[in-house]
C-alpha cells in the first residue's frame, strides 16, 4: 500500500482527503503536517518513510512550495509529490513544477483525477 504523507492545514479537508485516498487509491496517510515547518521537519527525521507527499500550497504557516522546494533536493527517486491547492492557476501551477513536483491537482475540480493518480502510483513499500 502506498504510504502517503498529507501536508495540509483544514482538518476537515485532511480527514475527507484521508478517507478518500483509503477508499479510492487504496493508499494508506501515515502521517500529517499543518505547517510547512513541521512538514519539513517530519521529512527530515522519516526521509524514506513515504511514498508520495501530498501539499496543499496555502498553508496555517509557511508556504507549500517550500515543502515542495525542499524535496526537489530531498526526497529518493522512486518518492513522489503532489500539489493538491484550491484555485490551481496557471502561475501556481508553474510555480509547484518548476518546485519539482510530479502533479498539481485543484481540489474542487480534480479530486477524482487526484485519487486516480494516487491509485496508479501502486507503491510497494520496501521493508
Amino acid at each position: 500500500m502506498t504510504r502517503i504523507y498529507l501536508i495540509e492545514d483544514n482538518p476537515l479537508i485532511a480527514t475527507t482527503l484521508t478517507d478518500g485516498l483509503q477508499a479510492f487509491s487504496e493508499c494508506d496517510v501515515i502521517g500529517t503536517a499543518t505547517t510547512s515547518d513541521e512538514a519539513i521537519d517530519w521529512l527530515k527525521a522519516n526521509p524514506g518513510e513515504w511514498d508520495a507527499a501530498v501539499i496543499d500550497v496555502f498553508l496555517a504557516k509557511g508556504n507549500g512550495l517550500t515543502v515542495a522546494q525542499y524535496l526537489k533536493d530531498n526526497k529518493l527517486p522512486e518518492q513522489r509529490t503532489v500539489v493538491l491547492m484550491n484555485y490551481a492557476t496557471s502561475e501556481v501551477r508553474e510555480g509547484a513544477l518548476s518546485a519539482g513536483v510530479d502533479a498539481v491537482f485543484d481540489k474542487s475540480l480534480q479530486l477524482e483525477a487526484f485519487y486516480d493518480f494516487c491509485a496508479k502510483l501502486n507503491i510497494t513499500p520496501r521493508r
